[in-house]
């Protein structure tokens, strides 16, 4: 590591600035939504959303409905909870207007998920410069404790040292990333339901074609008859 790095680097100091931040974002939000937070932005590092499995697999469910009908139609659903959550909605009772409220329903609940996680780091991103403030107090009163001889001007250096740097440590984590994860969990989660609404919309239109195709096909029978 390149010498002039070495000042700043603090274990102590940013060890109270990141145990600050943590226990006070629990506090604000609690344990559930900060793990679930962390989960999401463990998401980040992978695909969540499998556009092209999802795609396919209601493909696939398409083709069984169309061949065997909603009632004796086995397809695997789909990856994702809400597009399996619709398709087996329709495969039970084979109406193609209970899908509206199920997607809504799904929506709002992934809506809710996302804004709940930006909303921890958001916090965090807000306690972090404070938890630096409140280390560079701790610092600065460690300057009455330094002992006096040959010692004092390297203790009173430690103390300046540490009062610094927390401040620094805090604006850091709160702008490179706090703040960028709650931005990047809110552009997944939008880029993810523009997919899954697009698959759905086009699900619903080749359900509705069958439907309309069967309803014409009876209509015929009994006309004939």
């Amino acid at each position: 590591m390149p010498p002039t790095l070495n000042p700043l680097l603090d274990p102590g100091a940013l060890a109270i600035v990141v145990a600050g931040t943590v226990l006070a974002t629990v506090a604000r939000c609690g344990w559930r939504d900060f793990g679930a937070a962390l989960g999401a932005a463990g998401g980040l590092v992978r695909a969540r959303f499998r556009l092209e499995a999802n795609r396919r697999a209601l493909a696939q469910a398409v083709n069984a409905i169309q061949r065997d009908g909603h009632h004796r139609a086995d397809p695997v659903l789909p990856p994702d909870r809400a597009l399996g959550l619709m398709l087996e909605t329709y495969l039970r009772h084979g109406v193609i207007d209970s899908l509206a409220s199920v997607r809504r329903a799904e929506r709002a609940l992934e809506e809710a998920r996302r804004v709940s996680a930006a909303q921890v780091f958001m916090w965090a991103g807000e306690l972090a410069p404070v938890f630096g403030l409140i280390g560079t107090l701790y610092g600065l009163t460690q300057l009455g404790t330094a002992p006096e001889g040959a010692g004092a001007a390297a203790a009173i250096m430690a103390a300046v040292s540490t009062a610094v740097l927390t401040s620094l440590y805090g604006a850091l984590i709160a702008h490179l990333l706090c703040y960028p994860l709650a931005s990047a969990i809110e552009r997944r989660g939008l880029a993810e339901e523009e997919d899954r609404e697009a698959l759905a919309d086009w699900f619903t239109a080749q359900i509705d074609a069958i439907d309309s195709a069967a309803k014409a096909r009876r209509a015929h029978l009994r006309g004939v008859a």
